[in-house]
């Protein structure tokens, strides 16, 4: 049975399969471990896998009905979900956190460009690290391309660890398309930090996700292209703020009263 309000927007929209809970009970619900989205006052959709466990729950008036929903809703959702769920990674002496949806976006990223010989075993501890953190509740989110995505991580991080030549293999180069998106990391960092710069300002300027932000700055700085200093705001904890090491600094700047290379 289809519930009647989803029915229009079948011919509109791409559709994902749930089942509908319709129940005054909504307190109860809490116990299923599944993703859920409200659609009314005592309507919630869940993954088709979750009828079985809330049928278990024994609620007197509850009615299950197999629906569609709009897909982009429940991808926001899912999205929404693994945005809330915090991750911790640590990159040498530097520890810094994430959202589980911002981490595996960047690690579907590292795949797609590759990584050199010196990035494997940081890029296999993250995804260890990611996966361990996204088994468990993968197969609790709504049907949608999010959660396809996230099998997909799986499979691929499996047949890395598998293949005795990971970033390598006859299908591209890795290596190559890994140093081409570090290098344009670069040389943008080269104009950006003619004044120091917050990571905020450098992942807003370069557009690029703030892990992978993170790394390439971690790198630049190893190899003495850049320095930071920490700088105390308010409340809370000191900001890294980020600028061009002392050898590096581009002659315009002498003539800026300092801007580009005051140090802290």
């Amino acid at each position: 049975m289809q519930f009647p309000i989803y029915k229009y927007y079948s011919k509109l929209y791409v559709v994902a399969k749930v089942v509908l809970a319709i129940t005054r009970h909504k307190k109860r619900l809490r116990k299923v471990k599944y993703i859920s989205m409200r659609l009314g006052r005592d309507v919630f959709a869940y993954p088709p896998l979750a009828k079985a466990d809330l049928k278990s729950l024994g609620i007197p008036d509850i009615q299950l009905l197999d629906s569609e929903v709009d897909d982009s809703k429940l991808e926001a959702r899912n999205i929404k979900y693994l945005h809330g769920r915090m991750i911790h990674i640590t990159v040498g002496n530097e520890t810094f956190s994430s959202t589980l949806y911002d981490e595996l976006q960047t690690l579907i990223d590292w795949l797609g460009y590759g990584a050199c010989e010196s990035e494997k075993e940081e890029f296999l501890g993250r995804a260890a690290l990611l996966k361990n953190e996204l088994e468990p509740i993968a197969h609790y989110l709504f049907d949608t391309q999010v959660k396809e995505r996230i099998f997909q991580f799986f499979v691929n991080f499996k047949d890395i660890k598998q293949s005795a030549d990971p970033y390598h293999d006859k299908r591209r180069n890795l290596t190559r398309l890994g140093n081409e998106s570090s290098k344009q990391f670069k040389d943008s960092i080269m104009e950006i930090l003619r004044k120091p710069r917050e990571l905020e300002e450098i992942v807003q300027l370069t557009k690029v996700n703030e892990s992978n932000a993170r790394r390439w700055l971690l790198k630049l700085e190893s190899q003495g292209i850049i320095t930071k200093t920490r700088k105390r705001m308010g409340i809370g904890r000191p900001k890294n703020i980020y600028y061009l090491s002392h050898r590096l600094q581009l002659p315009s700047n002498s003539n800026d009263n300092g801007t580009g290379s005051e140090q802290h």
